[in-house]
């Protein structure tokens, strides 16, 4: 990966890396040398294999995992102690805790509130004359969703979600600037946790509360899982919806899904498949040597599951880059085995209701710049748009307005 991140075309880059090898190493910006798996085929090894460590700290010696630095995209390995960077028992343990209120079922709940929250965003956008669909849809309705589901008061929600973005996206982590964010972050975030505890409600976190006084949960892992479930519940779906709603104005046949539930929630499969929310898997680190296929990863190796390239392999889906509501085989954007993601009924349900709300209101929804204009911030876990402005009607009639 060369050039400006802003600009990299993911898709291109792991197509001709999975034609080359769909295991290999690579250097990432940085000079930081790991091993890349984009086939299928391997990538469904790779992720449930318990030798490839989500938590670097069980390394014979943890300096292998960055070499003993850090690196843009690492803070999901890094800081404290959840769901991304926790393994076997740890792993499972925060994981029960979490289960009953990340459910299918317990998804289902959040359905009318987030009818009512694309309702309100719609009518502001109609109203703009040049409406962005970051800033003024996706991202709003996956923090004010996020936020109802983890019982975040209103007024802190500003003030979390730039914090979050800033940090989650810091080039250089070890940035004095960047390392202040982090301290201010992380103390907004005991102080949200203290008001809970004073006033607690309906919602995951005063279960997380509970969960902590009960002795489930370590302070660092209160703090943390929190912090992880709300960085994980608005990056992801907002890139998601926002790269979902490009893809079905690229291709307005798909719009016609839209309008029965049963085929929105089979095209939002695809469109998962197709655009990826999280290029690459988080970090692993191999525990041992380990075999995919003919190709031996070296103990201590840093390895990347390439989501974006794995859901386009035409090993595993003939015609990779059409959406076809008929396939059987699944996708890897949420991952496989014990770390399947625990917010996807939840992510489903917003792109879902988000973008069938989205283009019933504005049928001819249109980029308002060209593709090629549209840049992304992050380097390699952070992919999201920057902006993404489009005309609400017809683009002869919006430019004379």
């Amino acid at each position: 990966m060369t050039g400006d991140p802003a600009a990299w075309d993911a898709s291109t880059a792991f197509r001709e890396l999975r034609e080359q090898a769909p295991v290999q190493q690579v250097v990432l910006p940085g000079e930081l040398v790991a091993w890349l798996i984009t086939g299928a085929a391997q990538a469904r090894q790779a992720l449930p294999d318990v030798r490839l460590a989500h938590d670097m700290r069980r390394l014979p010696d943890p300096r292998q995992g960055f070499g003993g630095r850090r690196y843009p995209d690492d803070i999901f390995s890094a800081e404290g102690r959840h769901l991304l960077n926790s393994d076997g028992t740890d792993h499972h343990r925060l994981r029960k805790v979490l289960a009953p209120l990340l459910s299918r079922q317990a998804a289902k709940r959040w359905k009318p509130f987030i009818a009512q929250i694309c309702a309100e965003l719609l009518n502001d956008m109609a109203q703009a004359a040049r409406p962005d669909l970051v800033a003024d849809y996706a991202r709003p309705l996956a923090v004010r969703v996020t936020a109802a589901v983890l019982g975040i008061p209103a007024g802190a929600q500003k003030q979390l979600t730039r914090l979050t973005l800033e940090t989650i996206r810091a080039v250089d982590p070890d940035h004095p600037a960047v390392r202040r964010q982090r301290t201010e972050l992380f103390g907004l975030w005991a102080r949200i946790i203290g008001h809970k505890r004073r006033q607690p409600a309906d919602d995951l976190l005063t279960h997380l509360t509970h969960a902590h006084s009960q002795g489930h949960l370590t302070a660092e892992e209160l703090v943390t899982v929190a912090w992880g479930l709300f960085s994980g519940g608005i990056s992801p779906t907002t890139t998601l919806i926002a790269s979902a709603a490009i893809e079905i104005m690229r291709s307005p046949d798909l719009r016609h899904a839209l309008r029965d539930e049963g085929t929105a929630a089979r095209l939002t499969e695809e469109l998962l498949r197709i655009t990826s929310p999280f290029p690459v898997s988080v970090w692993r680190f191999a525990l041992d040597d380990v075999t995919l296929d003919t190709t031996v990863i070296p103990q201590g190796a840093v390895v990347l599951v390439a989501l974006a390239a794995a859901n386009r392999d035409p090993a595993a889906f003939p015609e990779p880059d059409t959406a076809r509501l008929n396939r059987h085989d699944g996708h890897l954007s949420f991952g496989l085995g014990p770390h399947y993601c625990p917010g996807a009924p939840l992510a489903r349900l917003q792109a879902t209701d988000a973008l069938t709300a989205l283009f019933h209101r504005f049928p001819d929804l249109r980029l308002a710049t060209a593709e090629t204009e549209l840049r992304r911030q992050g380097v390699l876990v952070e992919r999201g748009f920057e902006r993404v402005p489009v005309y609400t009607v017809g683009i002869a009639t919006q430019a004379v307005t």
